[in-house]
């Protein structure tokens, strides 16, 4: 049995934050019925392709059944008002107010389901001076600050590497509405949840944000390095590069010892945590000149040996091949052999074999059965 498996979702979302939202709860064991519009979501034309089929799509849409409705079609907005009633829980992504002119507003959803757990993932969530404004994951790290902090030391600030502004807002969205669901068990109703990539990122800016909020100094990029710890970040050693992460008195006593420096425990620059991080640069050059005639395989040894939190840097490829991703099945295969990704948790009611995400339209012929059940409704209209 899986942990959602009575769970139905209505998944009108397209390209990253509402199905990867949607896709984890599918991967929890919940039915959930992709509703596409005729034209498709735009994320099958986004690539890498395999076979003339995006490989980006398979990977956030796989569980899933998929329908395809026309809303601007009355035919259409009526059935899938039908499936409204027959579900547990509904995830879009449009910009705010265009379910709303199909028809759809929070309030009519309620009206028709009032056990409904309806999440809206946008830019800029429903309310606020820029509700309006459209938004990728691009314009969100820019205008949220992460985009300032990243990026080389000096230099202007560039994007992450992942599509973080959408991915953040999809895990917080898959926590919304597990916990909307836990508390419809107790008071019978359901909700509409506002999620913001916006809010996302800026409430993921920890130390940041509280240098930012609580301090004058300036808040600026430090390129592989940690910003308040030092060493923590990437160090040159004779043919390469590593990270080493000290935070704390006790661990850099460990590093001086095991790189044979017993003077940076008498250096006042280096007596404390805030200490080293103001000095970084300067400790960053003695700690590369100890790891000079090291080679990176060594150096790791070495400071593993001795407990110092350290590690290579490696590619994509690298880390995808890396014998404890596949030993953790992070790297995983579908039917048909294609190569895909695990989720980052599994629990004993995680789906443990994944299907093909669905072609447009492949379960229309499910529609009249879906639609011949009896509305869901909350356990108790008045419980509280």
């Amino acid at each position: 049995m899986t942990a959602l498996e009575d769970v139905r979702v209505l998944d009108l979302s397209r390209i990253l934050s509402g199905p990867l939202c949607t896709r984890m709860l599918a991967d929890l064991g919940a039915e959930v019925v992709k509703v596409e519009s005729p034209a498709g979501d735009d994320g099958r034309h986004f690539g890498p392709f395999v076979d003339g089929e995006s490989t980006f799509h398979r990977l956030l849409n796989r569980n899933k059944l998929g329908v395809t409705l026309n809303l601007k079609d009355p035919a259409d907005r009526e059935r899938f008002a039908r499936l409204v009633e027959r579900s547990d829980v509904l995830v879009e992504n449009f910009r705010p107010g265009v379910l709303d002119r199909l028809g759809f507003p929070p309030a009519e959803l309620a009206r028709l389901n009032p056990g409904l757990v309806a999440v809206s993932i946008s830019g800029f969530g429903r309310g606020g001076p820029l509700a309006d404004r459209p938004a990728y994951d691009l314009i969100v790290q820019a205008m949220s600050g992460l985009m300032s902090v990243t990026g080389p030391e000096g230099g202007p600030g560039v994007r992450v590497g992942v599509s973080v502004g959408d991915i953040v807002p999809a895990l917080y969205a898959t926590v919304a509405v597990l916990s909307a669901l836990r508390e419809r068990e107790r008071t019978g109703r359901g909700q509409h949840i506002d999620v913001s990539m916006f809010d996302g990122l800026v409430s993921v800016l920890e130390s940041v944000a509280m240098r930012a909020l609580h301090t004058d100094e300036p808040v600026l990029p430090t390129g592989g390095h940690h910003a308040i710890s030092a060493p923590y970040g990437t160090f040159a050693a004779k043919d390469g590069t590593i990270t080493i992460a000290v935070a704390g008195d006790a661990l850099f006593a460990r590093l001086a010892a095991v790189l044979d420096r017993p003077r940076w425990l008498e250096d006042e620059r280096y007596a404390t945590d805030a200490e080293r991080g103001r000095n970084r640069e300067p400790l960053r050059r003695e700690v590369e000149a100890a790891l000079a005639h090291l080679t990176c395989e060594q150096a790791l040894a070495l400071l593993a040996g001795a407990g110092v939190p350290c590690g290579p840097v490696l590619g994509v490829r690298e880390a995808l091949d890396l014998p404890h991703t596949l030993a953790r099945g992070l790297v995983t295969e579908e039917a048909d052999g294609f190569r895909t990704l695990a989720g980052g948790v599994r629990t004993t009611g995680t789906v443990r074999e994944f299907r093909r995400a669905p072609d447009r339209g492949e379960h229309d012929h499910l529609l009249e059965r879906w639609l011949a059940e009896e509305p869901r409704r909350p356990r108790t209209e008045d419980a509280s």
